[in-house]
């Protein structure tokens, strides 16, 4: 620290620095299982928020004109703060479907695949498996593209590809039934370690097939957005085939 940069402007950089690694932190505590995903959230929140408030003080401080060692001070404070809020508008621009509050996802809302090895493959503690009503009314407004996939495919080479769409996507199949057309998996997110349920049930049609979807978070009330793109995922990779 030079003479002329402020203690303050310093531990304001020092801070930053410390929100900025707050940041990956969080979700890498939670996925290792070192704090459940509700201190993990709240290491985030912390992070995100912090940083928009030293902006804020930069912003203002700045103006100031101050010294040229506050200056470089406040600065690299800045920089360390703006992953955050680039992490912070991202989430925010992720339209009314990542602010839906919702986690469970079906491309059929009238009749929803079912689980049936998730049961046990959840846990009691997880989010409940029944489909309401006022969810299927909430994901009709926040993603009316989600439907069911259709294809020129008998059910068995439908199954087949499904299964291989599946492993593509790295998601790991616990149940499956061709029989039935019933496939199980789930799929576990790359920061925060969260666990997703999937189920795909495909079911003869005139021209083909028709493969539904359901989409499920263990834990969270909201899933800003990830089921439904996990979904859209699924479908892009199975054309893809």
């Amino acid at each position: 620290m030079t003479a002329d940069t402020s203690k303050a402007a310093t531990r304001i950089r020092s801070l930053a620095l410390i929100l900025l690694v707050l940041m990956p932190l969080s979700a890498l505590g939670t996925r290792f299982g070192l704090w459940p995903f509700t201190i993990g959230l709240l290491l985030l929140s912390v992070s995100l928020l912090g940083s928009l408030i030293i902006q804020i003080i930069n912003a203002i401080w700045l103006l100031r004109k101050p010294s040229a060692g506050t200056k470089s001070a406040l600065r690299l404070a800045s920089l360390f703060a703006l992953p955050p809020l680039v992490l912070m508008a991202t989430m925010m621009k992720g339209g009314e479907g990542s602010r839906a509050g919702i986690h469970d996802i079906s491309t059929d809302l009238d009749n929803p695949p079912v689980f049936v090895a998730a049961v046990a493959e959840r846990g009691s503690e997880s989010n409940p498996l029944e489909f309401k009503a006022e969810v299927a009314a909430i994901q009709r407004t926040a993603f009316p593209d989600i439907d069911t996939l259709t294809t020129k495919q008998a059910p068995k080479q439908a199954f087949t590809k499904a299964l291989a769409a599946a492993a593509a996507l790295g998601w790991e199949v616990y149940a499956q039934d061709q029989q039935q057309g019933h496939i199980e998996a789930v799929d576990t997110t790359f920061w925060f370690g969260f666990k997703d349920d999937v189920v795909i049930r495909i079911q003869p049609a005139v021209d083909g097939s028709n493969i539904d979807l359901r989409s499920v978070s263990r834990v969270g009330r909201g899933d800003m957005g990830a089921n439904a793109n996990r979904i859209r995922a699924f479908n892009s990779q199975f054309n893809a085939l």
